[in-house]
């Protein structure tokens, strides 16, 4: 997973300019402003709940625990509202592109050629 990109969690129809991760409407335990998902090197994400009425959980031994926000990694069972996801799964719903395209190879540089007529290399 690339480093550093944060993403934005929401369900139903949320109208602000920053949406990457829509839930499906069927899931309405979960907010309009979820949570908020930062991924990190490797496996590692942190993810922040902003407030959401029904809650960001996280399975830990064997038990869902409401957090705040918490570093965990991204196959790591987490539960908004009533949603049991991962985050590796959640990335699937998204909707806009955080990261930036890649870059276009560029051309690969002509071989010099020699002119027939005058023999010099151009």
């Amino acid at each position: 997973m690339a480093s550093g990109i944060e993403i934005l969690v929401a369900g139903r129809s949320h109208t602000g300019s920053r949406l990457d991760i829509e839930i499906p409407s069927e899931h309405d335990t979960v907010g309009r402003k979820h949570a908020e998902i930062t991924i990190g090197s490797g496996e590692e994400c942190h993810i922040v709940d902003l407030g959401s009425a029904n809650g960001t959980h996280v399975l830990l031994n064997k038990k869902w625990v409401r957090i705040q926000q918490m570093s965990i990694i991204s196959s790591a069972p987490i539960r908004l509202g009533e949603f049991e996801t991962t985050i590796t799964e959640l990335l699937k719903f998204r909707r806009r592109q955080s990261v930036p395209p890649p870059i276009p190879k560029l051309a690969t540089p002509l071989k010099p050629r020699r002119n027939p007529l005058t023999g010099e290399i151009e």
